[in-house]
């Protein structure tokens, strides 16, 4: 049975000033203390007892017996749930022709009775039983959910005509199929609400139950669906290089969705270890400038798009590399030869390789660097007597990337005896003659 603020609202208010009027308010209800269970057949029994339900509570009405000299007032009765009559109220007035019942459930169906009380306190036999079915707020209307917000999703929907209903619940479906409440209005006339922090990407169900100032509720409106923005898809068509000098090149595809803005390029220097945003660029590539040779990282590329939201990684990241050194060159030779120094060594297999460093350390601690060499043999003539020199050689190639060093030589060029430590003829003659002397001694 609907109850709309009508004619049933009306008639509502008008039994309660009848109670107000007539003597049935609320001084005159008094307690069911000493009212006996004792059935006094001599006592009138109320015919007519009619009733009129709201959402939570429920008018009664009734005729009082033409006999009133015997009667005390009117004893209500509502069955309980064991199906037996129990006393709610003493309507201590022999006159009172209503009565209201109150903090009921909506859409329930209630069993009441009335009988007449005796000026001994005995009851008459109860009238018959009288069923009454509890009415429910109109569900409200014209629910929307929002499809293409992210990170939340806005429900709203016509505002109840019902002045009774004081503000909505909003209930969302969990994944076992049970609604539960996500929040609430404050006011009839607020008639929006944002389930906020909402995964992307997820589907959610949501309705809405009117709540009237007692706290009634009013059937659930209609279900309806919502959905958060997708991420933008995965980037694919990752590349890294690994053949360029001091830096990586990282390009991929454009991403499939028109709302893209721009692209998070990420790094991680192993594939284990966690990702570091390196940079947002609006293109798709960008130049990882890296001041060393045989570098090696990781990278993953997401798309951002105009509402800030960010594509997932993929699945595992792109490895690059910075060029690597050329081939060290194989040294073959290194002796003294004529004052000079002369080291030699294998043409590299290195096709990058276009010209050689000889670098020398002098045990008198120089250190002395010979490039743009293009043969495979080198002499040193400007070594000194008495030092020793240590040389390595690199290969170079065009972007003057540096080998790792050969072996290590170690040459000396020994001193030449001089004038003084020649003996002379006469010197010798000197010595020959002393020794004589020395003899007869």
């Amino acid at each position: 049975m609907k109850c709309l603020y009508g004619k049933c609202r009306i008639v509502l208010i008008y039994l309660f000033t009848s109670f107000l009027l007539y003597g049935c308010g609320s001084l005159q209800i008094f307690s069911l203390m000493g009212i006996k269970d004792e059935v006094d057949s001599n006592l009138p029994i109320v015919k007519t007892f009619r009733a009129l339900p709201d959402v939570t509570s429920v008018g009664f009405e009734w005729k009082t017996p033409e006999d009133t000299t015997q009667i005390d007032g009117y004893i209500i009765y509502r069955e309980n749930k064991k199906k037996k009559f129990e006393k709610i109220a003493f309507v201590k007035n022999a006159f009172s022709t209503h009565y209201y019942d109150d903090k009921l459930q909506p859409q329930t169906e209630y069993v009441y009775a009335i009988a007449s009380v005796g000026k001994d306190s005995k009851v008459s036999r109860k009238s018959e039983s009288l069923k009454v079915k509890t009415s429910f707020i109109d569900p409200v209307t014209f629910v929307y959910a929002s499809q293409d917000y992210a990170h939340k999703i806005k429900i709203f929907w016509s505002p109840s005509p019902n002045p009774i209903v004081k503000n909505y619940i909003i209930e969302r479906q969990e994944k076992g199929g049970k609604f539960v409440a996500v929040g609430s209005t404050t006011n009839r006339m607020l008639v929006e609400f944002f389930d906020r922090n909402i995964e992307n990407g997820t589907i959610h169900s949501y309705r809405i139950i009117a709540q009237s100032y007692e706290g009634a509720k009013s059937i659930p409106s209609q279900v309806v669906v919502g959905k958060t923005r997708a991420v933008p898809p995965i980037i694919q068509g990752v590349t890294a290089t690994n053949d360029k000098a001091r830096a990586i090149w990282i390009e991929w595809g454009a991403s499939e969705s028109q709302d893209v803005v721009g692209y998070n390029v990420w790094v991680s220097s192993s594939p284990s270890d966690a990702y570091k945003k390196l940079a947002f660029v609006t293109r798709e590539s960008y130049v990882d400038k890296i001041d060393s040779h045989g570098t090696i990282r990781y990278y993953k590329i997401t798309a951002v798009d105009k509402y800030k939201l960010e594509s997932e990684f993929q699945d595992s990241g792109i490895a690059g590399q910075t060029l690597p050194p050329p081939l060290a060159p194989n040294l073959t030779e290194s002796i003294i030869e004529n004052g000079s120094a002369l080291i030699a060594w294998d043409k590299t297999k290195d096709t990058r390789v276009t010209s050689y460093i000889v670098y020398r350390k002098g045990s008198d601690g120089m250190l002395n660097k010979f490039s743009q060499i293009t043969n495979t043999n080198w002499t040193d003539s400007s070594i000194k007597e008495g030092v020793s020199y240590t040389y390595y050689v690199v290969g170079v190639d065009k972007h003057g990337i540096e080998s790792a060093p050969s072996r290590q030589v170690t040459l000396l060029l020994q001193p030449q005896p001089t004038a003084v430590d020649i003996a002379t003829p006469s010197a010798i003659q000197q010595e020959s003659t002393q020794a004589p002397k020395d003899s007869k001694e």
